[in-house]
Parts: structure tokens; sequence; C-alpha cells
């Protein structure tokens, strides 16, 4: 699997990308990239058992809202983008 962090998730990761292998759904994945990133990464994409208003996660192109939310499952070549909230003009 690859995880491809987007915006200001790439420095709070210091990457562009990471691949990652062994989680089962999205909420495992983001539950632990959050106590590997700690509390920046957290604050910008994990509420509770939610997305922060304004994140976005995409498996394989189709936003987890679509799909199964958090117990979405993952498979060995998936790839996840993860968006922060973005503010703009």
């Amino acid at each position: 699997m690859i995880v491809k962090f987007y915006a200001t998730l790439r420095d709070v990761t210091g990457s562009k990308e990471k691949k990652v292998e062994g989680y089962e759904t999205v909420g495992e994945l983001l539950k632990d990239l959050a106590k590997t990133y700690g509390r920046d990464f957290e604050r910008l994409v994990l509420k509770g058992d939610g997305l922060v208003q304004g994140a976005m996660v995409l498996v394989n192109g189709t936003h987890i809202a679509h799909l199964q939310g958090f117990d979405t499952p993952l498979g060995k070549g998936s790839v996840i983008d993860v968006f922060p909230p973005v503010a703009g003009g």
C-alpha cells in the first residue's frame, strides 16, 4: 500500500508518500499514522472516530465517505490519499 500526503501534511510527515503494509482498514491506518506523526497529524486529519471537517481520505481515488468510512478495507495494492482541510480563495 502507498499513503500519499498532501499540502501541510507533507511538512508534518516529512514526505510526499510512505509505503505501509499490514493494515486492514482505513481507520486502523489513520490511527497508527497519528501515533507515528503525533498531534499535528491528528489535528489535521482525525476528530474522534471520524475525519476533521474538510479533511479528505481517498482509497484508490474514491472518498471514504462513499465507501465504508473508517471501516473501508485496504488491500495490498491500495493507494490512500490523505488531504488536510484546505482554505483558499
